[in-house]
């Protein structure tokens, strides 16, 4: 038996449990998370409005705080705006009229 036969089950372990070394995910800061509010509302706000229709109340305020808080918990824009909008939706349902 090779040297190494011996560390795969080791390896394998570390990776299934996450032990080897991964980046660091960067920190969110109180004045980035400011920014990403102001522009979530106005990007909200501007959706709703250039399609004619007006926001159910506090679709805008739990969307934004939602995408606020998955981009802190260290999902990617995309993925955070896709959760949130979809949990928006179900949560405030909007006439299709």
């Amino acid at each position: 038996m090779t040297a190494w036969m011996g560390c795969l089950p080791v390896a394998l372990l570390s990776v299934g449990l996450g032990f080897l070394p991964m980046p660091a995910r960067a920190e969110v800061s109180a004045s980035d998370m400011q920014l990403i509010q102001k522009l979530c509302v106005a990007s909200f706000n501007n959706a709703f409005a250039q399609a004619g229709k007006e926001a159910p109340e506090g679709m805008g305020a739990f969307t934004c705080d939602c995408l606020g808080e998955r981009i802190k918990a260290g999902d990617g824009l995309g993925t955070a705006r896709e959760t949130c909008t979809m949990e928006a939706t179900r949560r405030f349902p909007t006439s299709q009229s």
